[in-house]
């Protein structure tokens, strides 16, 4: 570590290592940031990202800690990124992504309890109860005595009708925790639906809850503990009415909602379908069903009921915006552009919905629909960096440069980092041959993104290609400073050498471009010919050295040479 700090006191591994004492030290705000400035200073220091993402994640920053993590895991075999990335995953409800973070990462925690918990927790999500339970006696395995681990087993042998089994996993839970009160709640509601109303009195007491005796007093109670926040327990109440009076309707809508909002899906996609089965229909119940079969991935069964909700009730602009995402999704653009006419139709001040109809519409070749549709979209909200680059780009498609120019400088004047929009009028500015704004534009570039090797040489270009070669050789080299194997910009500066008759430097220099990437055939078609040329050079420059040379301008050869000490001299 000293070392490395001796050498490269500012650089992103001396930053790095610093992060990593600090952690060890328990100091993890201090270690947060200089990983972020490891990162600054090396965009592609992957084991910074990665366990900058760890940290924040044990701060709650999901959302950042899930794009480091995601960057890290991909290029990078670690399993700790990969079992962070499958529990932010599984609490975003994206159980096939979360069950294949932790798939990937098992082998490394194959004693981990947790993880196993989490595999199950994805498999239920899925709807595969079988290899959840599969994962779960695999956790139990590990901690016979793991509560949490009981009470799930015993929740999915619930839902199996298998009572016995599950009255089992919830007694054993109290066995090992007497004071739980959810467990013993839960087990005083198993046995109600057994028919053993005295033992499930006992535990509803163990449970500190008073047992409700109306209707009416469990929806109260339910609509109390829903107002706290509490839809677990709301759930419970609803589905302790249920057993004692099920032919009271509405309730299990009611018993969904609150399993949906507590993050219970499987249970919620349950109770609506035995609401169904009971013709208890409605286009709100419709619409949290297709949400459910859409997470789950049956996209079919989705459709269908978002349908349904809309036949129930036209004015469902939800529903209708989901089935069009849905039919986008599928490809099926002429059922997507009219579900989003319909919502347009119907809420004529959303600019989101105008703009992902004029994606369509554009995708379906109907420019001029497009166009009107992303003005509308405009028009509604002209803050949009993204709609100002989706017109830029459909209008430069229609051979409207003028108004896609002006469209492309609004995207960045909100947002100078919109990199595809500023990409789109670089691209413009050199078609037009407008030489002085394209230097200005890709100036701005550089200096919003100093840490950009490809900023950098793309300034580098547009300079060289205007043959103001001091300003392009400080480019590429600021290019390669940043990334040393840049094969383009050490193509560029092997040119450079060249035109100034530097072969020795050229030949480095292509060789090196060369060695970065070998597909690259502009570099090896120059080296090759250098490397012929040689012998010739040679013999050449001999039978020049005779000649008296006229005085010139220094060049990239001499600024080299006084970089490594040596004198300029005056003749040639």
């Amino acid at each position: 570590m000293k070392k490395v700090q001796a050498l490269c006191p500012d650089g992103g591994a001396a930053l790095y290592l610093k992060g990593v004492s600090l952690e060890a030290q328990g100091k993890n705000e201090d270690a947060v940031a200089a990983y972020r400035n490891a990162v600054a200073k090396t965009p592609n220091f992957l084991q910074a990202k990665g366990r900058l993402g760890l940290l924040l994640l044990t701060k709650g920053n999901r959302e950042e800690a899930s794009v480091l993590l995601f960057d890290a895991a991909r290029q990078q075999d670690d399993p700790r990124y990969a079992r962070a990335l499958a529990d932010i995953f599984l609490e975003g409800k994206l159980y096939a992504l979360a069950l294949a973070q932790y798939r990937q990462a098992q082998s490394a925690f194959a004693g981990d309890v947790a993880l196993h918990l989490g595999i199950a927790r994805s498999y239920t999500g899925l709807g595969d109860q079988q290899h959840a339970l599969e994962s779960l006696r695999e956790a139990l395995r590990l901690e016979p005595d793991n509560v949490t681990v009981h009470l799930e087993l015993a929740a999915l042998y619930q839902d199996g009708k298998l009572f016995d089994q599950a009255a089992a996993h919830l007694r054993q839970a109290i066995r090992v925790a007497p004071a739980n009160a959810n467990a013993h709640f839960r087990l005083a509601q198993l046995l109600e639906v057994m028919g053993k109303r005295d033992e499930a009195e006992q535990e509803y007491v163990l449970a500190g809850v008073q047992r409700a005796v109306t209707v009416a007093d469990h929806l109260k109670r339910a609509a109390k503990y829903e107002d706290a926040g509490d839809f677990a327990l709301a759930a419970a109440e609803y589905g302790s009415l249920l057993v004692k009076n099920p032919d009271t309707a509405g309730v299990r809508e009611k018993l969904g909602d609150a399993q949906l909002a507590a993050g219970r899906d499987a249970e919620a996609l349950s109770a609506y379908e035995d609401a169904l089965r009971r013709k208890e229909d409605s286009s709100r119940l419709r619409y949290h069903l297709g949400t459910l079969y859409e997470r789950k991935g049956d996209l079919d069964e989705a459709v269908a009921n978002f349908a349904a909700a809309l036949r129930l009730d036209p004015g469902n602009s939800d529903a209708h915006r989901r089935l069009a995402d849905i039919h986008a999704l599928r490809g099926e653009l002429d059922e997507a552009i009219a579900s989003y006419r319909e919502l347009v139709s119907r809420q004529t001040d959303n600019p989101i919905n105008y703009l992902k109809l004029a994606r369509l519409l554009e995708k379906r070749h109907a420019y001029k629909d497009a166009a009107a549709a992303y003005d509308k979209a405009l028009a509604l909200d002209s803050s949009n960096s993204e709609a100002h680059r989706s017109v830029a780009f459909l209008l430069l498609r229609m051979k409207q440069p003028e108004q896609a120019e002006r469209h492309l400088r609004d995207a960045l004047q909100i947002d100078p980092r919109n990199s595809q929009a500023r990409d789109a009028l670089i691209s413009l500015l050199v078609k037009q041959k407008r030489y002085d704004d394209t230097v200005l534009v890709l100036e701005e570039d550089a200096r919003l993104n100093p840490q950009s090797a490809d900023s950098q040489y793309r300034l580098g270009v547009i300079y060289a290609f205007k043959r103001e070669d001091d300003k392009a050789f400080r480019q590429f080299d600021a290019a390669l400073k940043l990334k040393p194997d840049h094969a383009r910009a050490l193509n560029a500066m092997g040119k450079l050498y060249l035109k100034e008759g530097d072969r020795d430097k050229a030949r480095e220099a292509f060789a090196a471009a060369r060695k970065a990437d070998p597909d690259m055939l502009e570099p090896v078609e120059l080296w090759s010919k250098l490397s012929a040329d040689s012998k010739h050079h040679v013999k050449a420059q001999k039978s020049r050295s005779s000649k008296p040379a006229k005085k010139k301008k220094s060049t990239v050869k001499e600024r080299d040479r006084k970089k490594k000490g040596g004198k300029r001299s005056s003749k040639r």
